[in-house]
């Protein structure tokens, strides 16, 4: 039976889609990066030997961050480092583009340093903000992933869910994510002292607690005024001891919410902060 020309259309551009999608894997394959080889991809790559991720001192996210990671790492990691850049561009891409955000601030959002800096880095970051799409609880596991990133949505959720629908909702979406805490404490022992270790005290600490407390305080403020958990993730790197310079990305996500037309045009704000930031790291040398 012959194809009809909707049909060959669609094969054409998928096949055109793959292309660009093999070249664009090719391509930043050969980007510079700081956390993939060093961290990420042994930690994951480890998985299929039988190996815990904490025999890589590194890697000290919670053991459910290699998940995500293990399809990316069946490549060589050379081409796998390629892919996870793509995966994280277009998870961001995807976030931007499901907060209906304007062209003009998803091309600012691209051009902030902390961006750049992120995929460049291809750390998990994109990951776990990938999960303020998800309902609360798979979306929670994504976010903790990294806590100085989720812990202001881990709050609004627990004292919403707990103050419109008592406490058996609280247990119902939250549940998994204490029970996966519980086990990973229980089976990877080392997970807690390797989270522990990586704190203020390294030199690429980027963060601003205590002084900033006040302002994370506003954003969890707004967060339960509008009943909106994107200002929580705003909120959460101000409560954080530790966080690197990039992670900065969570904020300007959080931000990017329509409720913020309420205040300030996102277009105008995003380019505040890209501005700030370039400011910030040429000031401080990060």
């Amino acid at each position: 039976m012959m194809l009809s020309a909707l049909n060959i259309r669609k094969v054409f551009i998928s096949l055109l889609f793959a292309a660009l999608l093999v070249i664009a894997v090719y391509a930043a394959s050969f980007l510079p990066t700081a956390d993939w080889f060093d961290t990420f991809d042994p930690a994951a790559r480890g998985v299929f030997s039988g190996q815990s991720p904490y025999d890589h001192i590194s890697f000290a996210n919670p053991p459910w961050a290699v998940i995500p990671l293990l399809p990316i790492v069946l490549l060589p990691p050379f081409y796998a480092h390629g892919l996870m850049f793509v995966v994280c561009f277009l998870l961001l891409g995807l976030i931007a583009y499901r907060l209906n955000a304007s062209p003009i601030t998803i091309v600012v959002f691209f051009l902030s340093p902390t961006t750049i800096g992120m995929l460049l880095g291809n750390n998990i970051d994109p990951i776990v903000v990938s999960g303020m799409l998800l309902p609360p609880m798979l979306g929670l596991l994504f976010l903790v992933m990294k806590p100085q990133i989720g812990f202001g949505v881990v709050l609004y959720y627990f004292i919403s869910l707990w103050k419109d629908h008592g406490a058996w909702k609280v247990v119902r979406e939250l549940g998994p994510l204490c029970i996966a805490w519980i086990l990973s404490m229980l089976l990877f022992p080392a997970w807690i002292d390797r989270m522990l270790f990586h704190g203020p005290q390294f030199a690429w600490n980027s963060s601003s607690f205590p002084y900033l407390i006040p302002l994370g305080l506003f954003f969890l403020w707004l967060a339960f005024r509008h009943r909106n958990p994107f200002f929580a993730l705003a909120s959460s790197l101000f409560f954080a001891p530790y966080h690197t310079f990039y992670s900065y990305v969570g904020l300007q996500i959080g931000l990017m919410h329509p409720d913020v037309e309420k205040y300030v045009r996102r277009d105008v704000l995003q380019l505040f902060l890209t501005i700030l930031f370039w400011v910030v790291k040429y000031i401080f040398k990060l």
